[in-house]
């Protein structure tokens, strides 16, 4: 009996360390990606301890590297370095707590990156998006529209606008010239689709400032969209629910947002949606263009508005709540890494 328990006993012991060693496991670098001149994204398998990693003294990048700091990401297993400027196409050593395995690093001439939410993405967070309802009951008119887990496009005029906030990443990288940005492209995942004939979704830039609401089925706060609003008690739209458009204003230029039309009169992309649970990407020469405009004029990035076209049945695709977070909208960016007029780091 003696030896029975002494074994239960050290069997527990053997647990209580093996879950002791696993709780405490150091999270492992995955991946060193040199995301611009002055940009280094380190990537890991676990969460990180903001203490330790925000200290720059535990890297070195050689040779001449100096790192200005560290920034722990909120999604807490990424660290962004910040340094001088690095070349092109030249070969750098990063060494982390003076490891004897140095990694190797080359910053390409062009580079891609991804915002969104989630892990899948280069950066997370500065993302809106959120479904305007279309309802004649004037009730409903000062609901707010926001915060669902799917975006909404149907025949009877219910819009859906994304938008996703790039000037803090930019702006830590030194991107700040249109003419690095490359070309665009939006991915939204489709839910559902209730025909199996193809519809097409049309975009337009957005000209008014807006936030999306907490929840469809609840009174808007201040500054909430909703039909009558883009920001609920501070701002009527020109022509409820978003339909002010002036043929000539695009979007191209800071005189469009003056105030006077809700969305762009051009359309900057059409494309047609038929397949349920499939993710479709929104690409064009206007897109592009349109993330130019807001690299230069960070303060009239309103994003897109997504309608139906001609179509006969609602189309519903995955918010940025979508529970499956590879569901969720993103937007890819490819641009050049080299900029003419390099500013230090904050």
């Amino acid at each position: 009996m003696k030896t029975y328990i002494s074994l239960l006993c050290i069997l527990f012991l053997f647990c209580f360390v093996s879950s002791s060693q696993q709780a405490e496991k150091t999270p492992q670098l995955l991946k060193v990606i040199p995301l611009s001149q002055t940009a280094i994204q380190l990537q890991y398998d676990g969460e990180l301890q903001q203490e330790t990693t925000e200290d720059t003294s535990i890297y070195q990048i050689t040779p001449d590297v100096k790192i200005d700091f560290a920034l722990l990401d909120d999604r807490l297993n990424r660290i962004m370095l910040f340094t001088s400027p690095l070349e092109i196409g030249k070969t750098y050593q990063l060494s982390i707590n003076n490891s004897q395995t140095a990694i190797e690093l080359t910053l390409p001439e062009e580079n891609e990156i991804t915002f969104g939410s989630g892990n899948a993405v280069t950066f997370s967070g500065g993302l809106q998006d959120t479904t305007l309802i279309v309802n004649k009951d004037r009730k409903t008119r000062n609901n707010n529209s926001g915060a669902e887990p799917t975006l909404l496009c149907n025949p009877t005029g219910t819009v859906c606008f994304v938008a996703f906030d790039l000037f803090d990443a930019f702006e830590d990288m030194n991107i700040r010239e249109p003419k690095q940005v490359l070309d665009v492209t939006f991915s939204l995942h489709v839910e559902k689709s209730e025909v199996d004939t193809a519809q097409t979704v049309i975009l337009r830039r957005v000209l008014l400032p807006w936030k999306e609401g907490r929840g469809k089925s609840e009174r808007a706060k201040e500054d909430e969209l909703t039909y009558n609003s883009p920001l609920h008690r501070n701002m009527p739209w020109n022509k409820p629910p978003a339909q002010a458009m002036l043929a000539g204003i695009d979007g191209d230029t800071e005189s469009d947002y003056n105030g006077s039309e809700d969305v762009a009169h051009r359309i900057d992309g059409s494309y047609e949606i038929q397949e349920t649970g499939k993710r479709y990407t929104f690409k064009s020469e206007l897109i592009t263009d349109a993330v130019q405009f807001w690299v230069k004029n960070p303060d009239y990035n309103y994003g897109y508005l997504f309608a139906l076209r001609d179509g006969s049945a609602p189309i519903t695709f995955s918010s940025k709540e979508a529970d499956d977070e590879s569901l969720r909208p993103t937007l890819t960016i490819r641009y050049q890494t080299k900029s003419d007029d390099i500013i230090p780091v904050r």
